[in-house]
């Protein structure tokens, strides 16, 4: 039988954008969600929004972030008010990988030879000697060398202004004429799902074909998924236009380090500039259900600041805690144990929601239709 009518359940950014897949693909859709997608516990409002592969080792992330990417590019390109800007980002290296090498020495990710990057493997000097053309405001060749960092990624990538996105997203879906039932509130009036059953009995309701499960950490109870693991990030946000910066040049750069002095994969630094904020953090740690930032924390993320030429004293900030939905592999699949309604669950994309969201969701309408 064809499906026609799908309840998804979720309204972060995987949520939302399945959702509207299957409404552009003349699907109608009930949409459920515990919270709205700007409500404070949303993984996809917070987050920094910067489309690059991170911390999601399954093998499919390339796949689905290719054609995210061509989806950002375009958006990026074509409006001139887009919730998507496309930044110039550089991670820092304390070790050469490429230069100098032979190509198929190189362990460069698959994701970097995408021509629309113009992705670049760089001493610091070179980056700092094209630097005189592009303007971007990063350390000095000489904080870098001291702090042991020698390479880099040079590259250019889209930037996505989350709660800009989701609130375009969701009125989109409240708007199109396939949309059958929207209610994104639901811990005020019935406190939301507690199994997958409670789904299912749900698309019955509404007389539904399929239910897209999209409820990211929400999935460790719903679903029982003992395999799921909420990743905490923490973040400083400040005003990205209104204040004066010690960096020189003008163009706002995304930096990231995972390695050496400055960062490592549980405690990275980084600035991500974002919408109308700068973003400074961060940390990814498994398990960790702190729901206030630790006074060493906001040290440190200080610190990270003033790397970066911010003003932390005198600064105004905001701060944000939240956990990524961290697994070993993407829950995007057919659940073959339901019977009843056709089940298709799409959640566990780790640290890069943003960077897959619109190829899992594609995926996940693909398997629901097929």
């Amino acid at each position: 039988m064809p499906v026609e009518r799908v309840l998804v359940v979720g309204a972060g950014a995987i949520g939302l954008r399945t959702a509207l897949e299957l409404l552009r693909r003349d699907v109608k859709v009930v949409l459920k969600s515990r919270h709205g997608p700007l409500h404070p516990s949303t993984c996809s409002m917070g987050a920094g929004g910067l489309w690059m592969p991170f911390r999601c080792d399954d093998t499919r992330v390339n796949r689905w972030a290719k054609t995210t990417f061509d989806e950002l590019y375009e958006f990026a390109r074509n409006s001139d008010d887009s919730p998507v800007e496309i930044v110039p980002a550089v991670v820092l290296k304390t070790e050469n990988s490429v230069i100098g090498r032979e190509l198929q020495e190189n362990n460069l990710p698959t994701w970097t030879r995408d021509s629309r990057l113009n992705f670049q493997h760089l001493t610091m000097e070179m980056l700092h000697w094209q630097n005189s053309v592009h303007n971007l405001r990063i350390p000095s060749l000489e904080t870098l060398h001291e702090a042991g960092y020698n390479y880099c990624w040079h590259f250019h990538a889209p930037v996505v202004d989350c709660p800009n996105m989701l609130s375009l997203m969701l009125d989109e879906v409240e708007s199109h004429s396939y949309t059958q039932h929207v209610d994104i509130n639901m811990e005020n009036c019935s406190g939301g799902f507690s199994s997958l059953g409670d789904m299912v009995l749900a698309a019955k309701e509404y007389k539904c074909d399929a239910v897209i499960n999209c409820t990211g950490l929400g999935a460790k109870e719903l679903c029982n998924d003992e395999n799921l693991i909420g990743a905490r990030g923490i973040l400083h946000l400040y005003d990205r236009y209104n204040e004066v910066r010690a960096l020189e040049n003008s163009r706002d750069t995304a930096i990231l380090v995972d390695e050496g002095t400055w960062g490592s994969e549980t405690e990275p630094c980084y600035i991500i500039p974002r919408g109308d904020k700068l973003l400074i953090g961060g940390s990814y740690l498994k398990g960790d259900r702190k729901a206030t930032i630790r006074k060493d924390e906001s040290e440190r993320l200080e610190k990270n600041s003033h790397k970066f030429g911010i003003d932390f004293v005198s600064f105004k900030r905001d701060t944000w805690i939240g956990w990524r939905p961290a697994r070993d592999k993407v829950n995007l699949q057919i659940d073959t144990s339901v019977n009843d309604v056709k089940v298709i669950h799409n959640y566990g994309h780790g640290g890069s929601g943003w960077t897959t969201f619109v190829g899992a969701a594609r995926e996940a309408v693909n398997l629901c239709l097929g």
